[in-house]
């Protein structure tokens, strides 16, 4: 399901000036095209008088990439990981978006319902004293 269908948020048009990118970043514009033309990030497609914009995902990259210059992380380095941290995050999507039927109570605690595990049993994802576990129960 899309933010759109559950937000009624069109994250396609949430679109950011190299100015206002500049500004939320404190990287200048002559970086980000630097960035550009490197193949780092990308423009959404020039239109006639309008200063580059870059749509979300970009804005995400930009910001992931100032995150790692910040901790000392070389411009490529920079790149690399937040390339491998988008892989990772798009698998954890897909995966959960498959899985995920929702949330409910097991034995008086709120879970996350992954679903069946086989014919007898189920899988639920919950917290435990503040770690992450999962629980299998029977149907």
């Amino acid at each position: 399901m899309s933010l759109k269908s559950k937000l009624g948020i069109d994250v396609d048009k949430l679109i950011f000036g190299i100015s206002q990118i500049s500004q939320m970043t404190a990287i200048s514009p002559r970086q980000l095209r630097y960035w550009e033309k490197r193949g780092y990030i990308s423009s959404l497609p020039e239109k006639d008088g309008v200063s580059r914009q870059y749509n979300l995902k970009t804005t995400i990259r930009i910001i992931g990439i100032k995150q790692f210059l910040d901790e000392g992380y070389t411009l490529a380095a920079a790149v690399e990981k937040v390339a491998l941290f988008a892989k990772r995050n798009a698998l954890l999507r897909h995966f959960v978006a498959q899985r995920f039927e929702g949330t409910t109570e097991v034995d008086g605690e709120m879970v996350l319902d992954f679903g069946d595990l086989n014919e007898q049993q189920r899988i639920y994802g919950l917290m435990q004293d503040g770690h992450a576990e999962f629980k299998i129960a029977d149907k």
